[in-house]
């Protein structure tokens, strides 16, 4: 969507959130997130360690799995009581997007109109791989930031058994990442292993919050991956002891060339956490993803183990572990 006549709302800030002419700054925000990812790109905090210890991440863990559990999650983040997910955002929304000033109540009523704006009623053109990324690129999308906050704040905990396959020092590719929920989950319970990360996506609007939120963590390399780079999206030989690839496969533009490159990438034993729902090959979710849903689920079952979880070729596959034979 680097389109024309965009300008910077906010020319006092070099790392700021280009905008598209109309539009406002609460809720008919029209930013140009290709241009966007382009100024927010460089930018870094002070690199440290996230100094957590084991004890206090397993406590951590425990505690908000429990909320979690018990339903009282939703109440404390909706209320606001818990709203450390919210100044996160609102650091985010103000400094880079250069929006209003919000209330926690703001969030979820702008989360719901940018929702309705979000709605799509028709196919899309998958043509390309230019037009695969402008089709993520539509500022309606903003809207895909605010569902993965939310889902963020409301189930902190997520794959819990996943990370007890999880080695000190271990690298992981979270591929697809959006807001990478995965490598947030890390980062609030499991930052003493001390693993390397690789967030990768292309250049759409929740990954944009993400290079912000992360960017003085250490340990984390960022990887945009542009329309020309899709046949070789890591650019570079390279292995990784686990790779996480969820709610991303119904949305390739050709998940067995994706599903074989990232294995080929796997060390041997090594962990792959996917999932792979039904869908009617609409919207955002491509056709020919679709169409290759059972070859791709078979191509996994006889090179992994599934070790969490349960493959079912003719249904919903939700996240599930497995492990390179």
């Amino acid at each position: 969507m680097c389109g024309k006549h965009v300008h910077n709302m906010t020319q006092d800030t070099p790392h700021a959130a280009i905008h598209l002419p109309g539009g406002n700054l609460f809720d008919d925000m029209r930013i140009d997130i290709a241009a966007s990812h382009l100024a927010l790109d460089g930018l870094e905090g002070v690199r440290q360690p996230k100094r957590l210890s084991g004890l206090i991440g397993k406590l951590r863990y425990l505690v908000n799995g429990a909320l979690q559990k018990s339903g009282l999650q939703e109440v404390l983040v909706s209320t606001g009581v818990r709203r450390a997910w919210f100044d996160e955002f609102h650091d985010y929304w103000q400094t880079i997007l250069a929006g209003r000033p919000l209330k926690v109540m703001d969030f979820f009523l702008l989360a719901h109109d940018y929702r309705k704006r979000q709605q799509h009623t028709r196919s899309l053109d998958w043509s390309s791989a230019q037009q695969h990324v402008q089709n993520w690129q539509a500022p309606s999308e903003l809207y895909s930031t605010f569902a993965f906050v939310r889902n963020d704040a409301l189930r902190p905990v997520i794959a819990p058994r996943f990370w007890n396959k999880l080695k000190a020092g271990d690298t992981v590719l979270e591929y697809g990442c959006s807001l990478a929920p995965f490598y947030s989950c890390y980062r609030k319970f499991y930052a003493h292993l001390g693993c390397k990360w690789t967030l990768a996506d292309i250049a759409n609007f929740p990954f944009h919050y993400a290079k912000y939120r992360y960017r003085a963590d250490a340990g984390v390399e960022f990887r945009t991956i542009a329309a020309e780079d899709f046949r070789d999206p890591l650019g570079s030989q390279r292995s990784y002891d686990a790779i996480v690839l969820t709610t991303v496969m119904e949305h390739l533009d050709d998940p067995m060339h994706v599903i074989a490159y990232l294995t080929e990438r796997l060390r041997p034993g090594g962990y792959l956490v996917f999932d792979y729902v039904i869908s009617e090959g609409k919207g955002l979710d491509t056709p020919l993803a679709l169409a290759m849903r059972s070859e791709c689920l078979k191509w996994v079952l006889a090179r992994f183990d599934i070790v969490e979880g349960r493959v079912d070729v003719e249904s919903d596959v939700p996240v599930v572990v497995a492990r390179l034979r």
